[in-house]
């Protein structure tokens, strides 16, 4: 896997085709009915605000932002069932979830639809800002006013009463994750007590935060058995000049020596872990999806299908990675370097408080390209308009021809802007690869063959 990270054109690119083809012939992009229009607008505004809530709410960190995310798209998922035949209620595959019901004749879907997503963002979102929990409350608004234009009243209750009842039904099935659910009042645990010996992750004397989410590895996944999703062990801890830990060290070193404009510009497009600042690096490949669902004009049952599965793959990555990261505690790149080849050493952006082995961002980006690449195509071109107009950061807008480049470029960053070593990049990219083609392979309609084993 050698040089892997900055030979950025060779991407992955072992996605199973008949899976691929599977998938596109069983779900024709047929003319929609108007209200199935009006239920994709409704995913695509209400996904854009989620990310405005979670950049802008305290205790929202990646692993928590995922998680959100895997219960939300799961609720407007099952909201949205009655106008997707075919498709399987979550409930089959999750216990503890009690799936809904309502009269066909009463039945509207972008009521439904809306109504999801307005009372999963409020449950969420209890402690965001005034102006930010206002605007759940006016996009809610905004579309019931419009759509009672041409639905019945009858109608319209009935559907706003069926997914307010599914949200709930949903938000009480993640309260039986206590660990999870817990995380966002919980983000910094003071009495974890790290392993001691050299070259373990430490709070660093720098910058003293406590570990963040350190029991994270317990949460309940959705789609993947946690303990199958094991990390390699990572190269062995050396600080001998010369061995391949230390050489490690030294490529970041010596990389965020002389960073080319180019190299500044990825590093800083793709950083999204600064609080208050930027979205989450989950919340990341949300905006990602967004913007590629709505240049790709699915129809609105694939678009709740990539919008669920992309959110369950974050869900599972980030549980998988945190779960990784303390097993092996592995030390951030500037304490190794501050202590064996320069004392003052800094990275370009400041380490995150907690371990570096394997990398989130890598894990992440991994994960979803999988999604992505069998829900629009291996090849994509696209252009990430994310952190388009920010004056703060270099985050001017970037094209891609593939959702794998764009992983590829991801991982990369974070040995550009001094976080990561190589070894951190690369096993997050393995990781997150294997987790997404399990999550890719999910059947959620009858069509698709879902006995295709994927690892």
């Amino acid at each position: 896997m050698k040089n892997q990270l900055i030979f950025l054109r060779f991407g992955y690119v072992l996605i199973i085709p008949l899976l691929l083809l599977l998938s596109t012939c069983s779900l024709p992009q047929t003319t929609e009915l108007p209200e199935s229009r009006v239920a994709t607008r409704i995913a695509l505004d209400w996904n854009r605000l989620l990310l405005e809530l979670e950049w802008h709410t305290p205790g929202y960190r990646a692993p928590i932002s995922a998680r959100m995310f895997a219960y939300t798209e799961m609720a407007a998922y099952e909201s949205a069932l009655p106008a997707i035949p075919g498709n399987k209620s979550m409930d089959r595959t999750h216990p503890g979830y009690l799936r809904q019901t309502v009269p066909a004749e009463n039945y509207h879907l972008p009521v439904a639809l809306n109504t999801a997503f307005a009372t999963m963002a409020r449950a969420f979102f209890s402690t965001a800002p005034g102006p930010y929990f206002e605007k759940i409350q006016r996009l809610e608004a905004k579309y019931i006013l419009e759509l009672r234009e041409n639905t019945d009243a009858v109608g319209i209750q009935t559907s706003i009463d069926f997914g307010r009842q599914t949200a709930e039904a949903v938000w009480r099935y993640a309260l039986q994750d206590s660990i999870g659910h817990d995380g966002v009042m919980h983000n910094f645990d003071s009495l974890f007590v790290g392993a001691k010996r050299v070259g373990c992750w430490k709070i660093d004397t720098h910058q003293p935060i406590a570990p963040l989410l350190p029991h994270w590895g317990e949460v309940r996944p959705f789609a993947v058995d946690i303990y199958d999703c094991k990390a390699l062990p990572p190269i062995p801890f050396d600080e001998h000049t010369g061995s391949a830990f230390f050489s490690e060290a030294m490529e970041v070193f010596t990389v965020g020596q002389s960073l080319t404009a180019e190299e500044r510009w990825i590093a800083e497009f793709w950083s999204d872990d600064l609080p208050g600042l930027t979205i989450t690096p989950a919340g990341r490949w949300i905006s990602i999806t967004t913007q590629a669902l709505e240049k790709s004009q699915l129809n609105f049952p694939m678009i709740m299908e990539t919008y669920l599965k992309t959110a369950i793959v974050l869900n599972d990555a980030a549980i998988a990675g945190w779960k990784n990261k303390y097993i092996y505690q592995i030390e951030r790149p500037d304490a190794y370097i501050r202590r064996n080849i320069q004392t003052n050493w800094k990275p370009f952006h400041s380490s995150p408080a907690f371990p570096s082995y394997p990398s989130g961002h890598a894990i992440f980006g991994a994960a979803v390209a999988e999604v992505l690449s069998l829900a629009l195509g291996e090849q994509f071109e696209f252009i990430d308009c994310t952190h388009q107009g920010r004056k703060e950061f270099m985050g001017s807008p970037r094209k891609f021809n593939s959702f794998r480049s764009m992983a590829n470029e991801n991982a990369y960053s974070r040995l550009l802007i001094g976080v990561h070593f190589r070894n951190d990049c690369e096993e997050g990219l393995r990781l997150g690869k294997s987790i997404g083609k399990q999550v890719a392979g999910i059947a959620l309609h009858d069509a698709i063959v879902a006995s295709v084993s994927l690892k």
